[in-house]
C-alpha cells in the first residue's frame, strides 16, 4: 500500500468532520409511552376498586348463606329446612327472601330449598347477580345472571365464578 493511497484514505475520512450527534428522541418516545401506560393502568385499578369490593361482598354473603344451608342439611339430612325462615334462624346476619323474590341488595339473599338441592342469589349491582347452588351429593355450582332470584340460581352449573 503506497503513501498516496493511505493519505487519500485519511483525507476522505478526515473531510467529514466530527460525527453528527445521535438523537435520543426514540428513547424518550418509548419511555413516555411506557409511563403513560403505567399511569392509565393505575387509574383503571383505582377506578374499578369499588366494583371489586362489591363483588367480594356479594360472594361473602353467598358463602355465609352456604354455610348456614350446609349446617341445616347436616342436622336434618335435607335442604327443606334451608328456606327463608330456616336460614333467618341459622344465620340472622343476612335477610332471606323466597325463591321468586329478587335480591336487591348485597345483604339480601333469595333462597330456594328442596330436599336434595339448595340455591341462592345475591344482587351485586343492578343487572348483575351471583348464584350459588348446592346438591345433596356435596357439589357446589356457581353462576351469574341478570335476574336475581333463587329460581334462576337453580340453573347454576359452573364449577367456579
Amino acid at each position: 500500500m503506497s503513501d498516496d493511497d493511505l493519505s487519500a484514505y485519511e483525507a476522505e475520512l478526515a473531510g467529514s468532520g466530527s460525527p453528527r450527534p445521535r438523537s435520543n428522541r426514540g428513547f424518550w418516545l418509548v419511555l413516555g409511552t411506557i409511563l403513560l401506560a403505567c399511569v392509565v393502568m393505575v387509574v383503571e385499578i383505582f377506578a374499578n376498586k369499588p366494583i371489586k369490593d362489591t363483588i367480594a361482598h356479594a360472594e361473602a354473603s353467598l358463602r355465609t348463606a352456604q354455610s348456614a344451608a350446609e349446617a341445616i342439611y347436616a342436622a336434618t339430612g335435607s335442604f327443606n329446612g334451608a328456606d327463608a325462615a330456616g336460614m333467618t334462624q341459622e344465620a340472622p346476619s343476612l335477610t332471606y327472601l323466597g325463591p321468586d323474590e329478587p335480591s336487591q341488595d348485597l345483604d339480601e339473599v333469595s333462597v330456594a330449598a328442596a330436599p336434595t338441592g339448595w340455591a341462592a342469589a345475591v344482587q351485586a349491582r343492578p343487572g348483575a347477580c351471583f348464584f350459588l347452588r348446592l346438591t345433596a351429593a356435596g357439589e357446589v355450582f356457581y353462576g351469574v345472571g341478570t335476574t336475581c332470584t333463587a329460581t334462576q340460581a337453580t340453573y347454576a352449573a359452573d364449577p367456579r365464578w
